[in-house]
């Protein structure tokens, strides 16, 4: 059969067969341009349930195209060593799913929101973070689709701008949005719950939360400051301020959530200290560094 452009003019051949290599070229690019795509992808399929199923050595219900994918973002959030054992990290969370499995997406969460601070290459931290403090920032939001998209944009947009990079280069979706949501929803107490009529998730900050979350988070103060241990802290703005994003609290709860866990009696020892000057709250100190998970 002959081919329709054969019987086209010379001229008007010549400039189809360079539209078809312009054409080809554009999806070699676009191609060339999602593989080399920084990993911000926040993995959606990796849930608190996944988790729980790979620390207690349980199977996970999935394709193996799925799991696959799970098992590469926990080796990516330092979960999982290359060898599929688990790190100090991951060692971690498995006692405290014995210990306090209530807080263990608390600890997944701190993880995830502050990692980037310290191993910057970590871009999905780093969108984790973005997409916290948005939602922080707006105090009380409907998680409606248009806010999913605005906030894959946020991402687009900061991270481009953090990292010295084009737009292009970042690859994100709704369904990373959904990968944060997924930690976000699991919290305990919760920020994200359903409206009265149960039509549309909403998120709000909270007014309270588990001592070890704050000790773990004060930690995170510690080391990013080269504080001292054992060394008391000043009750500052920047401080509270940190406690408050880091933790998803509310205004004015940093101090009390500091003043019940230096009270708490779930402590092995002395781990956590607070001062006050009259009624209020004016220092701080840690004995001991925890990470995140750790008890």
């Amino acid at each position: 059969m002959t081919d329709w452009s054969d019987e086209l003019p010379p001229l008007l051949r010549k400039l189809l067969r360079a539209m078809e290599r312009a054409q080809d070229y554009g999806k070699l690019r676009r191609r060339q341009r999602h593989r080399n795509a920084l990993p911000f992808h926040i993995q959606h399929n990796t849930t608190l349930d996944a988790l729980q199923r790979v620390l207690s050595g349980k199977p996970i219900p999935l394709t193996l195209g799925t799991k696959d994918l799970i098992y590469r973002f926990l080796r990516q959030s330092g979960i999982l060593a290359p060898n599929a054992a688990l790190t100090h990290f991951g060692e971690n969370l498995k006692r405290l799913i014995e210990e306090e499995p209530l807080i263990l997406a608390d600890a997944m969460h701190g993880h995830l929101y502050t990692l980037y601070r310290f191993q910057p290459t970590v871009c999905f931290s780093f969108a984790y973070a973005t997409i916290c403090d948005w939602l922080w920032e707006r105090r009380e939001v409907a998680l409606t689709g248009e806010v999913l998209s605005e906030l894959v944009g946020l991402v687009v947009r900061r991270g481009a701008e953090f990292y010295g990079i084009s737009e292009a280069e970042i690859a994100f979706s709704t369904n990373s949005v959904r990968g944060a949501l997924n930690w976000l929803k699991a919290l305990n107490p919760p920020v994200i719950e359903r409206s009265e009529l149960g039509k549309r998730l909403i998120f709000r900050r909270r007014r309270n939360c588990h001592p070890l979350t704050v000790a773990w988070a004060l930690s995170v103060w510690y080391c990013l400051n080269e504080v001292e241990v054992g060394e008391w802290l000043v009750w500052q703005s920047e401080l509270e301020e940190f406690l408050s994003r880091c933790l998803l609290l509310d205004n004015g709860c940093a101090k009390i959530v500091v003043e019940v866990a230096a009270n708490w009696t779930g402590w092995r020892e002395s781990v956590l200290e607070a001062q006050k000057r009259g009624e209020l709250l004016a220092h701080v100190r840690l004995n001991r560094l925890l990470g995140w998970g750790e008890n």
